[in-house]
């Protein structure tokens, strides 16, 4: 072996050595956990609820006590206070405020689980996008090879004087044809790596990435009575109005003990002196606050407007669920309906024509554009597929995401 070639080689090995290490192979799970760890997002929603709940906690904390010093003096006598002042939380408004800061952290979490779902979804259809632009270029490849394998058997022929110029020129047009749809099927494939990638660590390298699943799958769809009930069950934007609603029942209620009077209580020291004398002794006092001009009405008037305006937002909500379960259910049912039929159909037949068809040129009953017109329904058939497969599998996820999660084992 010349040196030359050595070298080329050792490039060569070299070359695949680093594209082997380089690639990256992923389920859906193993995505859905990456982008669960990675992503700066998911962060963003759990932080959010955090804020909250630090923000609420501070609701329900005590007044803080407040110490006084106080010196009178006159003239011959002096008297000094050492006291402390605390409000006494003897209107159970303190405990409902806290129930309702629960309530109202319950809400923040439950959308960040509708968030954290529709976040997933997307990174759901990038991956199916890079299944299907993956598995596009393999059946290109195979038709292109199949062609390529053609216009061999025509060149040789056409060399030994058997075949025409006719036959190989049309030949090697159509897989120049399929060249063209093989390239622009492999920058599908970069931009559907591209898509995914932007799930992950930001700067994360897209282009070893590679998707690991089947494209066509088994799917039982529930009858649309159940998926309509259990999405009013799982949904977390309705479960967190549902939440606000009774958050805001129970604001209305803490509003309501503001017509109570405030009660503190001060208690200390006292010092006495005079010329001749000094005593000690205790200083004691309670404070009410009669609420004569607030008395709770624009907080109850708030709360009350707040909890219609959530109890419209639901009824908005619940329509918009169910029209979007119907949409989705239809289309998730039909589509694997019909990428069954059409693999029965038309997908398992297509082999069948090329076989049909390249005996029949062989025996000299076609011609080249007939059997050029096989490989072709052959190749249009099986991409047509996996565009309906592809279809399919997007509105299974479509129906996940409208009914709240999972809905197929």
């Amino acid at each position: 072996m010349s040196r030359a070639r050595r070298i080329v080689l050792v490039a060569g090995l070299s070359m695949l050595f680093v594209q082997a290490v380089s690639v990256q192979t992923l389920t859906e799970e193993q995505a859905l956990a990456r982008m669960r760890l990675d992503h700066p997002q998911i962060r963003v929603l759990d932080l959010a609820v955090r804020e909250l709940e630090a923000d609420t906690r501070e609701r329900t904390l005590l007044p803080s006590p407040a110490f006084t010093y106080t010196r009178e003096d006159s003239g011959l006598n002096v008297d000094d206070f050492l006291l402390v002042t605390q409000e006494l939380p003897l209107r159970g408004r303190r405990g409902l405020l806290a129930e309702a800061s629960a309530q109202a952290v319950t809400a923040a979490q439950a959308g960040a689980d509708a968030d954290l779902l529709a976040f997933e979804t997307r990174l759901r259809l990038a991956f199916t996008d890079l299944l299907t632009a993956q598995a596009q270029v393999a059946v290109l490849e195979n038709g292109l090879r199949d062609l390529a394998g053609l216009v061999n058997v025509l060149r040789a022929r056409e060399a030994e004087g058997e075949g025409s110029l006719f036959d190989r020129l049309r030949a090697e047009r159509d897989m120049a044809n399929a060249d063209v749809d093989l390239e622009s099927a492999e920058i599908d494939r970069l931009r559907a790596q591209v898509r995914l990638a932007s799930f992950f660590t930001p700067g994360s390298d897209p282009t070893g990435l590679r998707a690991v699943g089947a494209l066509t799958e088994e799917a039982d769809i529930a009858d649309l009575a159940s998926l309509l009930a259990l999405a009013l069950e799982r949904r977390g934007d309705y479960r967190a109005l549902t939440h606000l609603e009774t958050h805001w029942v129970t604001e209305r209620k803490a509003a309501q003990r503001l017509r109570f009077p405030e009660t503190s209580l001060t208690a200390g020291f006292k010092r006495s002196q005079s010329a001749s004398r000094q005593d000690t002794g205790y200083a004691l006092s309670a404070t009410v606050a009669v609420p004569l001009f607030n008395r709770g009405q624009a907080q109850v008037a708030r709360a009350e407007a707040a909890r219609a305006k959530v109890d419209a937002e639901q009824s908005v909500l619940g329509a918009r669920i169910e029209s979007q379960v119907r949409a989705a259910h239809t289309a998730a049912r039909r589509y694997t309906n019909l990428t069954g039929r059409y693999r029965a159909e038309s997908v398992e037949r297509a082999s069948d024509l090329v076989a049909i068809a390249t005996a029949a040129y062989e025996e000299g009953e076609y011609g080249i554009l007939e059997l050029l017109d096989t490989h072709r329904v052959k190749l249009d058939t099986e991409r047509r597929f996996l565009e309906l497969s592809a279809e399919a599998r997007r509105a299974v996820i479509e129906l996940n995401h409208a009914v709240g999660g999972e809905t197929t084992p």
